[in-house]
């Protein structure tokens, strides 16, 4: 069990690297808890739908400001590669792809796939795809979609944002047809391609503490964007000079992500892109870090180590390029 909760949260801060933090805060508790053992017996089998919780409210004395988009970080079309390792040893690679959606041109759609690697596979495998689609100018989500495929595992979460009734809900389909349906009312959540694009295009400066509401999957977090300093730093693309970020988890809908992560740092590039380049962090099995490996798309051409960017895993959706499935309509790129 140890092995794979370390390797659960190698992948965590593999979120964190594709779509900046608001991905691996939203993503680490969910990992770690996937890698608990399911229990298999023939009543899962059946199909059942649990009852519908009553919407989770955000509690009132939480105060979340309300963003304007600023300087876009990230262009249409563009390709981010990462690489995490624990304690030194390669454990995960990332690709995400944010581009125009084909079917609502006034949306963004933010594609993520991750899997562990061939040594991470012997204890545990995880092969997950992520999507987002959200409004292209306020940065606003619309829906989510999740593949879960770890193990022996395979669960499917379709995220829906409304905004006028102030409600996300979210739906969680098992592969033996298990349904569990989350509520969350109150605030105005982003995503975690949209929170991470919304928190990344403001004037980052140190001393600046931003809270964000972020939601993904089934779990909603609210944490403070902590800019702490300036720092250069070398990594195998080259040199940056960049701002470092220090997160901190002010609510979590379910679990606790203090026992997870007991320090977290990114540091993304000192200039109006504000790139994710690294992120750190010290959890409870170790120290992990993950890399920016190349990019394309990016103005100026692509950058790009002495590595290969990471193919999408054979076994996720939008591996041989086609149409993910998931969102009401399917028009991602």
């Amino acid at each position: 069990m140890a092995r794979r909760a370390a390797l659960a949260s190698i992948s965590g801060a593999g979120l964190i690297a594709i779509a900046g933090l608001v991905a691996w805060l939203a993503g680490a508790s969910r990992i770690l808890a996937a890698a608990q053992p399911v229990a298999g017996d023939a009543a899962a089998a059946r199909p059942r739908a649990l009852r519908t919780p009553q919407p989770l409210p955000l509690p009132a004395d939480l105060h979340v400001p309300s963003y304007t988009p600023g300087h876009n970080p990230f262009r249409d079309g563009e390709t981010l590669a990462y690489a995490a390792s624990w304690i030194g040893v390669p454990a995960a690679t990332a690709r995400i792809v944010i581009v125009h959606n084909r079917t609502h041109p006034d949306w963004w759609s933010g594609q993520m796939w991750l899997q562990t690697s061939a040594v991470a596979d012997v204890a545990y495998r995880m092969r997950d795809y992520f999507r987002e689609d959200f409004d292209y100018a306020a940065l606003r989500p619309d829906n989510i979609y999740i593949l879960q495929h770890e193990n022996q595992r395979r669960d499917e979460w379709r995220v829906k944002f409304d905004r006028a009734a102030r409600l996300v809900v979210a739906i969680k389909t098992s592969r033996h047809g298990k349904v569990t349906t989350r509520r969350f009312s109150g605030g105005d959540p982003l995503g975690p391609f949209s929170g991470a694009m919304m928190a990344l295009s403001q004037p980052l400066k140190p001393g600046d503490k931003l809270p964000f509401d972020v939601f993904s999957g089934g779990n909603r977090y609210v944490f403070s964007f902590n800019v702490t300093g300036r720092e250069r730093i070398t990594t195998a693309l080259g040199t940056f000079d960049t701002l470092k970020i220090e997160p901190w988890v002010l609510w979590l809908s379910q679990g606790s992500f203090r026992t997870q992560a007991r320090a977290t740092t990114l540091w993304v590039t000192d200039d109006d892109r504000h790139l994710p380049v690294r992120v750190e962090a010290d959890a409870f099995i170790g120290h992990v870090r993950a890399d920016l490996i190349s990019f394309s798309g990016a103005p100026g051409g692509a950058g790009r180590s002495a590595g290969a960017t990471p193919a999408a895993p054979s076994d996720t959706p939008g591996a041989d390029g086609a149409d993910a499935p998931g969102g009401p309509d399917q028009g991602a790129p």
